[in-house]
């Protein structure tokens, strides 16, 4: 049987807020699919499980960047070596990188009404296809998700969720003050521009032995705030886009408006290649998947883990284009 299959996680900020999303959802998709609560890991198993035997051909997800990494990362376990069902991002978290790196706008009941009047239409699906990117340390579960970050990622994420609730305008004005305390030697400039020791690979080539102030790799071109840091990542397939930024300051500044329309890096600031294996060794390498914070690890390698198939607009249809 085909049909949409749902996880909703009630925990995001934004479903505990509207804690009725879910059953608004379930009315909606009626007999077209099931929609089912996975708070726990558990729980999150036996719904992916339940979908599986089903046949659903669309994994839908309420949730954000964080619920959609590890619920993609248990999908993938649960249908391999099958490949992955189409994916229906739902925007139902705080933050939403993802949706907003394929056009995705509105509420999670307006884009699963968007979805079943397609079905209901008959129109073929419009896809954008997208390897996801595995992130792998030494005695920890593989991780699947889009974007990884080290250094100033984690530093900034750090602070932004501690204290006020996280939301877009909230990352603004926090990357206002960065830029601020960061000029003048301010003690949250001081900590986001310390530069981290570390070794890295890609497809087996070292690169130079030096400070990084932030690394980071993805499938996805928009690391969040519009910034298309990653513009190349789509390529190739099969490969991801990585950047190591170890420029001064000044001169990293003087990248943002480049970086936020995605033309390319310069050298003097940031290596960037394109890759199907990088590796990260370092003393601790504090990281970030998809918005997500993990313990520190000495070393890390990634690499282009199965694809998936992104409903988005129709006009942007097929592998993403170059950039």
């Amino acid at each position: 049987m085909s049909g949409i299959g749902i996880v909703n996680n009630p925990r995001t900020a934004r479903n505990s807020r509207l804690p009725e999303t879910g059953a608004r959802l379930a009315r909606l998709l009626g007999g077209e699919g099931e929609v089912r609560d996975a708070a726990t890991p558990e729980a999150l198993a036996r719904a992916l499980e339940a979908f599986r035997a089903a046949g659903v051909d669309t994994l839908g997800v309420n949730g954000g960047d964080g619920t959609l990494h590890v619920v993609l990362a248990a999908a993938a376990a649960a249908w391999a070596p099958a490949p992955l069902p189409r994916l229906l991002v739902l925007r139902g978290g705080t933050m939403n990188t993802l949706a907003g790196n394929h056009g995705l706008r509105g509420t999670p009941e307006e884009l699963l009404a968007a979805e079943l009047a397609r079905r209901s239409a008959g129109q073929a699906p419009a896809v954008v296809e997208r390897d996801l990117l595995r992130v792998e340390a030494a005695g920890r579960p593989p991780l699947l998700g889009f974007l990884f970050g080290t250094g100033a990622a984690v530093t900034f994420l750090d602070r932004f969720y501690a204290g006020a609730r996280p939301s877009p305008w909230r990352a603004w004005l926090l990357l206002a003050h960065a830029a601020a305390s960061a000029l003048v030697g301010g003690p949250f400039g001081r900590t986001l521009t310390r530069r981290e020791p570390l070794r890295v690979e890609s497809d087996g080539e070292a690169w130079a032995d030096q400070g990084y102030l932030t690394l980071l790799a993805g499938t996805v071109p928009s690391i969040g705030l519009g910034f298309r840091a990653l513009s190349r990542c789509a390529e190739q397939p099969g490969f991801f886009h990585a950047v190591g930024v170890h420029g001064s300051l000044p001169q990293v500044v003087r990248l943002l408006p480049r970086v936020h329309r995605g033309a390319p890096w310069r050298r003097r600031a940031a290596l960037d290649v394109v890759a199907r294996a990088v590796t990260v060794e370092g003393q601790a390498v504090r990281f970030m998947v998809d918005g997500d914070l993990y313990p520190a690890a000495r070393a890390l390698r990634l690499t282009t883990g199965p694809g998936v198939k992104i409903l988005v607009p129709p006009r942007l249809t097929g592998r993403p284009p170059r950039d």
